[in-house]
């Protein structure tokens, strides 16, 4: 891609967040900071954090196939049901309010349990329009997401996966793992933390959403007619 076009990615991906990885092929399974999950805290010890309102955060900056990748994985709690979450991460309306900054959710095409679904973010300066593929990807409550290429995207790349267990009767355990291409080296300096602290704040947002009274049961993501 065009350094021009990197620029612009690093730009407005300052101002965006896509929840939510590994390495350019794209696969939420094999993302490098997966592993960095079994690393402390304890089991035990992430529990009692999660219990008080604590997010869990681990950064990750790392190189792969030649691309640099900004991103981490945040652990937080939400006042759902793992069932409701799952079902509000493949709703348009729930989505599109549980992602900062976004304008426009909806699903491209389906193949059996794997989506595509085209998001539309930014801000009134910029924006950007780009198409993921959300698909399980074999654990049970794990969700993995990226980039579809095939289609016009205005970031050079973006993939990582959702991650949910039941923490009570009332309560999930949500993760959201994600890491975008943000192109040169002098976008990575200018907005590279930036991009980071959003990702890294998803759960927080998502707790807002369940907490909300309009977070009512979502109805499956709507196809384009």
């Amino acid at each position: 891609m065009k350094a021009a076009c990197s620029f612009h990615a690093g730009c407005l991906l300052a101002l965006l967040v896509t929840s939510a990885c590994a390495g350019a092929a794209g696969d939420g399974a094999t993302l490098q900071a997966k592993s960095a999950a079994t690393e402390a805290p304890s089991p035990s010890g992430e529990r009692h954090r999660l219990a008080t309102g604590a997010v869990v955060i681990r950064p990750l900056d790392f190189d792969r196939n030649g691309s640099h990748y900004i991103g981490g994985i945040a652990t937080g709690l939400v006042p759902a049901t793992p069932e409701r979450v799952l079902a509000a991460i493949h709703d348009a309306a729930a989505l599109k309010k549980m992602l900062p900054n976004t304008k426009h959710v909806a699903l491209v095409d389906s193949d059996g349990a794997s989506r595509r679904i085209e998001l539309l973010q930014g801000s009134s300066l910029v924006q950007a329009k780009y198409t993921v593929e959300l698909s399980p990807d074999g654990r049970p409550g794990e969700l993995g997401f990226k980039l579809d290429p095939s289609r016009p995207h205005d970031i050079d790349d973006v993939y990582g996966y959702f991650k949910v267990e039941r923490f009570d009767d009332a309560r999930s355990v949500v993760t959201v793992a994600a890491a975008v291409d943000v192109g040169s080296s002098f976008t990575v300096m200018l907005f590279g933390k930036k991009v980071q602290d959003v990702i890294l704040s998803t759960p927080h947002k998502m707790r807002e959403y369940f907490s909300r009274a309009d977070a009512s049961t979502p109805a499956m993501i709507a196809a384009n007619p």
